[in-house]
């Protein structure tokens, strides 16, 4: 019976650090996507001439 809840307690630790790594990836994720937007605003701020609609002042 030990056998089985020392099985268990190691799950439930590889379950707890596997939860904290999907945490992280999804932090990480969220950060390249705020900086890849910002690329994105950026550059069409300063090259307007490729933006439709906008004229360049």
């Amino acid at each position: 019976m030990s056998g089985l809840l020392a099985l268990l307690d190691d799950v439930a630790a590889i379950a707890k650090v596997a939860a904290a790594s999907v945490d992280d990836i999804a932090a990480a994720a969220a950060k390249a996507g705020t900086k890849a937007a910002g690329v994105v605003i950026d550059d069409a701020a300063v090259t307007p001439k490729y933006v439709h609609g906008f004229q360049a002042d």
